[in-house]
């Protein structure tokens, strides 16, 4: 800036906002047709000595020097609106959020380096001089304060409305020229600050937005995001993945730890990423409690300068509903017999499973009461959709109607259950599935006709599979590898035309005689509501009879199989929050979804949230239909109180009952102001430039007080400023005349 001065004679400021004028002329246009005449003069002054092409360098040089000349014999001006002093009020608005504590480079703090800003170009008083100045400070709300000297930084959040709000209130009839926002541009509570400002806007009231911090952290590992499901059967594997980011670590060795309510679970190693880089690592965590289980995610990093930020929640509903999964077969057979014998001990599981004895004679196991599936397969949608896993295994086609066929696409579909079928020779194409709406929802295409393939084959896992929690069968990657590479071979498949375009594969075949075929065996798909799966062999039951009695790997499969295929099944009633951590005070958002057993979405049942808060008190609340969906049904409430709440919805009709379910949601306060802490340069930018004002580092916080005072209003008036005697145009003639002189020297000429 001092350089810009040196050369020019004013700021920038002046030269953007300032028109520019002649005070000999009036108009500027006439400076066009003087700089014709230089053009013109400078041609006929070479016509007769300058022949050669090389004499337009010679006419150009001598016309910028005609044209320097008569621009400064003009008189030029600036005319730009300045202020009068004392007659409009100015604005300073400084964050008082947390993050103004951070120590970008690890000496000071922003706030330290604000205030030694802020002493050294005697800010408040040279504004002082030329306006009424009128400071505030602002975090979650604002407030008019005396001085700097009031300000204590310790904000919870940034909400930069609640300062364009106070100001249209305080100083909405008064003559204001401008306001100075001091900040390090970090706003994570605003919700509707476009709007705010844009009141601001319309008064043509410029912003000089002065930017505190480092865009670039030197040295900061932080958690910016976990992604874990919100709800696990009990006993299962919650899949994790953790977002982190860091600057000045790249390539080095961090640690990420986890804790279950406070208690250590595990710690694992990984690779920080190069700066402003993102990766993503991926835990397993076991299960096993029932009830709201908080799990704490910590990254450290030796010389981490903002601990603050390093560690992010997720809370898990583990639930122990046992949910129901109805496993038919059409004959006996050795994957029957060992499936059901894999799941019995497993008690979050219930497999009903309906054999095929002889025809219309069936062999039951797992049920209530004689009465339930005594007519065989489930003829109407309330006897089926109280399962929430489906297993065809192989069974054919037209064992089912098609009224049967459609409801088991209903049940995945709208009731959003989960449907596998397994290989076999009535499965698939064996079974002539491929003209039945069966075909529709399965992840693989089903050939023409194809009958099973009796050759001895051996399960690999796909890269995709490698990482999905099905095919974990350990948790150390070599290891689960390893584990699938010594299982036997399967005895039999399935064959396909492949699989669908959003089917995903998670293990294929390679084939024992060599055949350069790899066959499709397992893989599943997302379908409405629900997910399907297809497993086209029969034979895994091999996985267990020759392997050690003592090994596993049989059981931990279909477990794992079984769980996934239930687990996001939905229930007729249910309840959600729209996150599952909140700040205190923070609007908690609640979702119900009520239909009768049937699954059809009711809009006029009765539906009542009860909201337990940690220290024991109940808020019960009428959720009302939202009338953008069927069956929806939502809430909103304010939680102060640190801790887990526990929500209950009871939704019925009538007299009937229609369901019961429970969710839970954290609040916490937690350090919010030292994630993503960075200096955001281009929100301030931002701001400045709708607003007509300009933004500034740090560093150049002397400028605001002369620039602020060139502002068009009702207490301004025109000042000029002359350019005639500007340093830069004078350096210009006399380079433009040294070099005229040289190149006329080198070429001889007089």
């Amino acid at each position: 800036m001092t350089i810009f001065e040196f050369f020019f004679k004013y700021t920038p400021i002046v030269y953007e906002r300032g028109r520019l004028a002649f005070q000999l002329v009036g108009s500027p246009y006439w400076f066009i047709l003087f700089a014709i005449a230089a053009v013109i003069g400078a041609y006929y002054a070479y016509k007769k000595v300058a022949t050669d092409r090389a004499s337009v360098g010679l006419i150009a040089l001598r016309a910028t020097t005609f044209a320097i000349l008569a621009f400064i014999v003009l008189r030029p001006v600036l005319n730009i609106s300045t202020v009068l002093p004392q007659e409009s009020y100015v604005a300073v608005v400084i964050d008082n959020s947390e993050s103004m504590n951070i120590k970008d480079d690890g000496a000071q703090s922003r706030a330290e380096l604000l205030q030694a800003q802020l002493q050294s170009t005697d800010f408040f008083k040279r504004l002082s001089d030329k306006f009424k100045v009128r400071v505030y400070r602002f975090d979650r709300e604002a407030e008019r304060i005396e001085g700097p000297e009031r300000m204590t930084y310790n904000g919870k959040r940034t909400r930069m409305e609640a300062a364009t709000d106070l100001l249209q209130q305080e100083l909405g009839t008064v003559p204001l020229s401008g306001v100075v926002l001091i900040s390090d541009g970090v706003d994570n509570a605003s919700q509707q600050f476009t709007d705010s400002l844009a009141r601001l806007e319309s008064r043509r009231i410029p912003f000089y937005t002065v930017g505190v911090g480092s865009e670039e952290i030197t040295r900061d590992a932080e958690i910016i995001k976990v992604s874990a499901p919100r709800e696990m059967l009990k006993e299962s594997t919650a899949v994790v993945d953790v977002s982190v980011r860091s600057q000045g670590f790249a390539g080095r060795r961090g640690t990420l730890s986890v804790r279950e309510n406070g208690v250590l679970l595990k710690t694992e190693e990984l690779t920080l990423p190069s700066d402003g880089e993102i990766i993503e690592k991926t835990v397993d965590l076991p299960v096993k409690t029932e009830g709201s289980r908080l799990f704490s995610f910590t990254v450290q990093a030796d010389g981490d300068r903002i601990p603050e930020n390093n560690t992010l929640d997720s809370l898990i509903e583990i639930k122990n509903d046992k949910p129901q999964i109805l496993y038919i077969e059409g004959e006996p057979r050795w994957e029957f017999k060992f499936l059901r014998r894999a799941v019995q001990d497993d008690t979050n599981l219930r497999l009903v499973t309906l054999l095929r004895s002889s025809q219309n004679k069936f062999y039951r196991q797992g049920i209530d009461n004689e009465e339930m599936l005594a007519a065989g397969f489930p003829t109407t949608r309330d006897e089926l959709f109280q399962y929430k896993g489906l297993i065809f295994g192989s069974i054919e086609s037209t064992f089912f109607t098609q009224e049967q066929l459609q409801m088991v696409v209903d049940f995945v579909s709208t009731r959003g259950g989960g449907f596998m079928m397994m290989g076999g020779k009535n499965s698939f194409s064996g079974g002539k599935y491929q003209n039945s709406p069966i075909a529709d929802i399965l992840p693989v295409q089903l050939a023409p006709d194809s009958t099973p393939v009796l050759e001895r084959l051996k399960l690999m896992v796909t890269p995709y599979g490698q990482t999905h929690t099905l095919m974990k069968l350990n948790p150390d990657a070599a290891a689960n590898m390893k584990q699938w590479a010594d299982l036997p071979p399967l005895n039999d498949f399935n064959r396909t035309l492949g699989e669908k375009v959003g089917g995903i594969v998670l293990a294929r075949g390679d084939l024992e005689s060599g055949a350069r075929e790899e066959p499709v065996l397992l893989a599943y798909q997302r379908y409405g509501r629900g997910r399907t799966m297809a497993f086209m062999s029969g034979s895994s039951w091999r996985w267990q009879m020759e392997m050690p009695h003592d090994d596993m790997t049989y059981e931990l499969f279909w477990k794992q199989v079984l769980r996934w295929l239930v687990n996001s099944s939905p229930d007729p009633v249910m309840i959600t929050s729209d996150k599952d951590t909140y700040l205190p005070g923070e609007a908690v958002r609640l979702t119900g979804d009520v239909s009768n057993k049937a699954f059809s979405r009711m809009n006029n049942a009765r539906a009542i949230a009860r909201v337990t808060t940690p220290s024991g008190a109940s808020e019960t609340l009428s959720m009302e239909w939202s009338g953008a969906q069927d069956g929806t049904y939502q809430a909103e409430i304010n939680a102060t109180e640190p801790g887990i709440y526990n929500v209950e919805l009871v939704a019925t009709q009538g007299t009937e009952t229609l369901g019961t379910y429970r969710h839970s949601f954290q609040v916490q306060d937690r350090p919010v102001e030292f994630y993503n802490a960075a200096l955001d340069a281009r929100a301030l930018q931002s701001v400045a430039q709708q607003t007509g004002g300009q933004y500034y580092p740090l560093a150049q916080l002397g400028s605001v007080p002369d620039d602020a005072v060139y502002v068009e209003g009702e207490s301004s008036f025109v000042e000029q400023k002359e350019l005639w005697d500007v340093p830069f145009l004078f350096m210009l003639l006399c380079a433009t005349l040294a070099a005229e002189w040289f190149w006329r020297k080198r070429r001889s000429m007089a």
